[in-house]
């Protein structure tokens, strides 16, 4: 019963937040996949494989999300010198100063949501979290946040 009540929370919590993070998405003209994608390389170039396994999406849901970065000017994407049938994707300036302000904002959004709650609680919670992604091997750097 402990694992459903888990999940229960869990998925509340998430339907929380998710309402407040997509009005603050919407401003800043993203999707949650392409901030994700934008906060995962904010950490260093990538191969769109590495972003499909990181993110949990698809590889076609991956290259749809690449080519709307790219055509909004977010990232690059070049031929990958050591594997010929694939590419490296990298940040623009223009995509590390919207990952920048975007996180920050959804960072924002998500203290004020959980204002209430003493900062403590906060902590534990998201450790106790975290030990249940590493012990199901999802530890992705994507779960420590947009912008690291």
């Amino acid at each position: 019963m402990s694992s459903l009540s888990l999940a229960q929370h869990a998925v509340r919590l998430q339907t929380l937040l998710e309402r407040h993070i997509a009005e603050v998405l919407k401003q800043h003209g993203l999707s949650r996949s392409e901030l994700d994608v934008l906060g995962a390389l904010a950490c260093g170039e990538a191969r769109p494989q590495e972003l499909s396994a990181q993110l949990l999406l698809t590889t076609g849901g991956i290259s749809n999300i690449l080519r709307r970065l790219e055509a909004d000017g977010h990232i690059t994407r070049e031929a990958n010198a050591k594997d010929a049938r694939s590419n490296i994707v990298r940040l623009t300036a223009q995509g590390k100063a919207i990952a920048q302000q975007t996180g920050d904002a959804v960072t924002d959004v998500i203290d004020r949501v959980l204002g209430a709650v003493e900062d403590s609680l906060v902590e534990t919670a998201a450790d106790q979290l975290h030990q249940v992604l590493i012990a199901l091997g999802e530890d992705a750097p994507v779960h420590r946040g947009p912008t690291h």
